[in-house]
């Protein structure tokens, strides 16, 4: 099985079907079809204002100024935590568009840097926009059932990782002092959390997509995390475990991620258990 793309105004139509349905469920969801007016190359980053992820990732030095914007709103000028941070939100962004599109509504978007755009908010990425969209649209469930429509599948998500993703973390690795597998931790968990999110509003038959995915990932991504899946009187848990710490408590309120690999695994298991109890 191969997919067919499709590309126009056949191609935006159903793409923002898809992100109307998956913003009626999840409304911190934003994204936006058709082209964008964008700021220039190296120019300051207002509020709200559109960036071409394509012109972000080949620029390095104008990447890195965001970055600092990001850690001045976060409260932190360790450039280290800022472009952890940063690479986190925006992954998260990249990769749950696409999940939660395919998931929810059969239509899976093309991720490519030079056809999207993504609007920051107080340092943050808040917003991304499908500047020309191409898109395949496949029945996520009915591949459950066939073996090369899920490979096919599966192959086409990766593919954010490698057009998206990884220009994202060689770009941030150009001007900062960052470890390859912090940034490729922070990617893994914010995949997971894109196939989670899906999982608790679609229920389990997301889990072996979620679960090829991680097992398909590029060698940079191996190893960061894993899926743990718990029942207790009923209930079923699907929980990520990452290896990797994203340094978020490395902020004024030193709060720690509910995955986070500094806290013990006894603690983290017990955490699990208790959300599985309601309480």
């Amino acid at each position: 099985m191969s997919l067919a793309w499709r590309t126009g105004a056949p191609a935006a139509e159903v793409l923002e079907h898809a992100i109307a349905q998956v913003n009626a469920t999840l409304s911190y969801l934003r994204a936006e079809v058709g082209p964008r007016d964008t700021v220039a190359v190296g120019a300051a980053v207002a509020d709200d204002a559109w960036v071409g992820c394509g012109d972000l990732l080949a620029n390095p030095t104008w990447l890195e100024a965001i970055m600092r914007d990001t850690g001045q709103h976060l409260g932190t000028e360790d450039p280290v935590v800022s472009a952890s941070l940063l690479v986190q939100n925006y992954a998260y962004r990249v990769v749950t568009h696409a999940v939660t599109a395919l998931t929810f509504a059969g239509v899976l978007p093309d991720s490519a840097p030079s056809a999207m755009a993504v609007s920051f908010r107080l340092g943050r990425p808040a917003a991304l926009a499908y500047l020309e969209p191409r898109v395949a649209l496949l029945e996520p469930r009915a591949l459950l059932e066939d073996p090369a429509g899920a490979r096919d599948a599966v192959a086409a998500l990766l593919n954010v990782l490698d057009v998206h993703l990884a220009p994202l973390v060689a770009a941030v690795r150009a001007t900062t002092r960052v470890g390859a597998r912090l940034l490729w931790g922070n990617v893994a968990a914010s995949s997971a959390v894109a196939f989670r999110t899906a999982e608790g509003v679609l229920g389990p038959w997301v889990q072996p997509l979620g679960e090829a995915f991680l097992e398909a990932s590029p060698a940079a991504m191996r190893g960061l995390g894993s899926y743990l899946a718990l029942e207790r009187e009923g209930r079923h848990g699907w929980f990520f475990e990452r290896t990797t710490c994203c340094l978020y408590d490395r902020l004024a309120g030193k709060v720690r991620c509910g995955d986070c690999s500094r806290t013990p695994r006894e603690q983290r298991r017990d955490a699990y258990w208790q959300s599985l109890a309601g309480n």
